[in-house]
């Protein structure tokens, strides 16, 4: 997995690896979409990788650039101004609980009557706040749904894309990509971006000194030693969000020691607050 190289410093509150290939790719992609005007079909974008790979925190990057990027209008007047709709469905979905969950992000309320008109009223909302892109995480729970539930939850998202005029960002475990590609329709209006688990070597060590500099910890080129990478790598399964947790906690045992500067035994008491990774 190459990756670029991280810029030399990283604020505390960044993502840390938004910077890297996959990542930025991810982000820039997601940008250019939603900057495009449909003329006929909107696309969707269906991101996927293991949970903990950092698709959150890429949707969270790219509704900051799209925000940035398409500030409100002067004399806007009084409709809420909304570029990006981000949200995630509640389980057990049926198009009506995805379409009350986007009225309530979208600053609807939600009465006893909502449901009658609940599906036109998103449609309504969407060129009436200015929305460019729907974002919805962890769609893998409303994919993996009975068939009726699912079949119900595609046909919502066609709705939303062709009634609304806007695109569509689902993003959730590897699952639903194949959902996505067995659904012919959807299949040709989807563009696949797929996270892979970070590889050994070169990769994973240019990412350990991207978190460990971005946390502040101690000597960032120390961690990113292949005695350290290799095994914080083993043990992470290649996960971002593990490779995070691990060298975390590892600084925060060896505080407990006043000690700055992380070593192996700090990484093994670390090791011991987590569950074994698994494979998906």
């Amino acid at each position: 997995m190459s990756v670029a190289a991280p810029p030399p410093s990283l604020a505390p509150a960044s993502p840390f690896w938004i910077d890297f290939e996959e990542a930025h790719n991810a982000v820039e992609t997601i940008v250019e979409v939603a900057h495009d005007d449909p003329e006929e079909r909107p696309t969707c974008i269906v991101l996927t990788g293991q949970s903990g790979m950092g698709k959150t925190s890429i949707l969270r990057e790219a509704q900051r650039r799209l925000t940035e990027a398409f500030p409100e209008p002067a004399h806007w007047g009084e409709a809420r101004y909304q570029p990006v709709l981000r949200t995630v469905i509640p389980s057990s979905p049926t198009s009506l609980k995805i379409n009350l969950a986007l009225l309530w992000k979208q600053g609807w309320p939600i009465r006893t009557n909502t449901h009658k008109t609940a599906d036109l009223k998103v449609i309504d909302l969407l060129a009436a706040q200015g929305t460019r892109l729907v974002a919805i995480d962890n769609v893998h729970v409303m994919l993996t749904a009975s068939g009726a539930a699912r079949r119900d939850t595609l046909d919502a998202f066609r709705f939303l894309m062709s009634a609304g005029n806007v695109p569509l960002v689902v993003a959730g475990l590897e699952v639903a990509r194949q959902i996505f590609a067995d659904d012919v329709e959807l299949a040709h209006r989807s563009i696949m971006l797929k996270l892979p688990l970070w590889e050994p070597g070169e990769p994973s060590q240019r990412l350990i000194r991207a978190l460990a500099r971005g946390m502040g910890m101690e000597d960032p080129d120390h961690l990113a030693d292949p005695t350290f990478a290799e095994r914080i790598w083993r043990e992470s399964g290649g996960v971002t969000g593990n490779f995070k947790r691990i060298l975390r906690w590892s600084g925060k045992v060896a505080k407990r020691h006043d000690r700055a500067l992380v070593t192996q035994d700090d990484i093994s008491q670390a090791l011991q607050l987590f569950m074994p990774y698994s494979p998906e």
